[in-house]
């Protein structure tokens, strides 16, 4: 599947997040190369996913291929994950048929929030407007990746955020 996509910093965190539908991810990676595979845990779902840059030097599409586990098999490959994070995901409506997705990170990534909008289209993308509660767009930028995030600190992380 396609996945076209843009990462930005949040602003200010909307006032109302307990009316959003959320959930709990929790996901590790089993390789450190620059396209691993990673297993996550949303909710009650447990996948194993594969990205694959469709441009070098473009983090905004890539060709993803995701296959559902049981709890059981993400239960098995868990302690062969190399690094992990957790986060609380929030979906806000947007406007024009998009959601921003709300990851607000916690345990040592806790004061880190990144606003994740998916897209049909290059086009769609390209003319996105983001909301006022967005702050810069950091889809170029290596450290907003969660493979990277992950196994880290907001300490660590802070000097990219500025």
């Amino acid at each position: 599947m396609l996945e076209i996509e843009r990462t930005y910093l949040v602003k200010k965190i909307p006032s109302n997040l307990s009316s959003y539908t959320s959930c709990q991810i929790k996901q590790g990676y089993l390789s450190l190369s620059s396209s691993p595979l990673r297993i996550r845990q949303k909710g009650a779902k447990f996948e194993l996913t594969k990205k694959l840059p469709l441009k070098a030097d473009d983090f905004s599409s890539a060709e993803e291929t995701t296959i559902s586990l049981t709890e059981s098999e993400f239960n098995t490959l868990w302690p062969l994950v190399v690094k992990s994070l957790k986060k609380t995901r929030y979906c806000v409506p947007i406007g024009g048929g998009l959601t921003a997705e709300l990851d607000i990170f916690q345990e040592g990534l806790e004061g880190l929030a990144l606003v994740e909008v998916e897209f049909v289209s290059e086009k769609q993308m390209t003319l996105f407007q983001p909301p006022t509660w967005f702050g810069r767009d950091v889809t170029q930028e290596e450290f907003s990746a969660n493979v990277f995030l992950a196994g880290k600190t907001y300490v660590e992380v802070k000097r990219y955020l500025e």
